[in-house]
């Protein structure tokens, strides 16, 4: 028989976790002396070193009892419950490591303006996650990576004349069936597919975050109402 003290050096574990282990009936000592101290046997001992197994693999305190109690069922199922769980684990960890690297992106080279940025970039990511699915946001990232960092400088400049120069059209009264503006809206159009890289699904993502967030804070201030009427 062995004392808790030397059960929780031979494991790893603090004597506080197997006094839990006790507490919760996941773990009991077989024995007590006659001063009161848990007595572990070589039984108690081997369970244990499976209650160590199963919590690296991930499994949950509530979910082991079960398991070492099932007198040898098919744990098959709760092994299939814990991939699942670690898949999802792993594609909220992927979702959170893209959102990272755009906002690194957003801010390289930002120097003084960078608190602000930071701000703008979070909001930007936050509103994009209401409207484009985790596999559309992942086809843009994989397009930006693309482009790279002077060929998003130049879509970014290509926007910006863009929208200056349909603006100043707009301002001097053009109507939309003038030709320059036909011109502005087709150009518009072609960038709008770069954008999308001709997927209907990330297209239709586009508009509704237009008709829902409303031009100004979709474009973030870039396009008025008037001008995209």
């Amino acid at each position: 028989m062995r004392r808790i003290g030397e059960v929780a050096a031979a494991t790893g574990l603090t004597v506080r976790t197997l006094h839990h282990y006790d507490e919760i009936g996941l773990l009991a000592a077989s024995q007590r002396s006659d001063a009161g101290y848990r007595l572990y046997s070589d039984a108690d001992v081997r369970r244990l070193y499976r209650i160590v197994a199963f919590r690296r693999l991930g499994f949950a305190l509530g979910e082991i009892g079960p398991l070492l109690d099932r007198d040898g069922g098919d744990p098959r199922a709760v092994v299939r419950d814990q991939l699942a769980r670690l898949d999802a684990e792993l594609e909220l960890k992927a979702r959170l490591r893209g959102r990272l690297e755009r906002l690194l992106e957003a801010l390289e080279g930002a120097d003084g303006v960078a608190s602000d940025l930071f701000l703008q970039a979070i909001e930007g990511m936050t509103m994009a996650e209401q409207y484009y699915t985790p596999e559309q946001l992942a086809q843009l990232d994989e397009r930006r990576r693309a482009l790279g960092e002077d060929g998003m400088r130049r879509a970014e400049q290509e926007w910006a004349d863009l929208i200056a120069e349909a603006e100043e059209l707009r301002a001097g009264g053009a109507e939309p069936t003038d030709p320059r503006v036909q011109a502005i809206a087709a150009r518009w159009q072609e960038l709008i597919e770069q954008f999308t890289g001709g997927d209907p699904g990330i297209r239709d993502s586009l508009k509704r975050l237009y008709a829902t967030e409303g031009p100004k804070r979709a474009s973030r201030g870039m396009v008025s109402p008037d001008l995209m009427a």
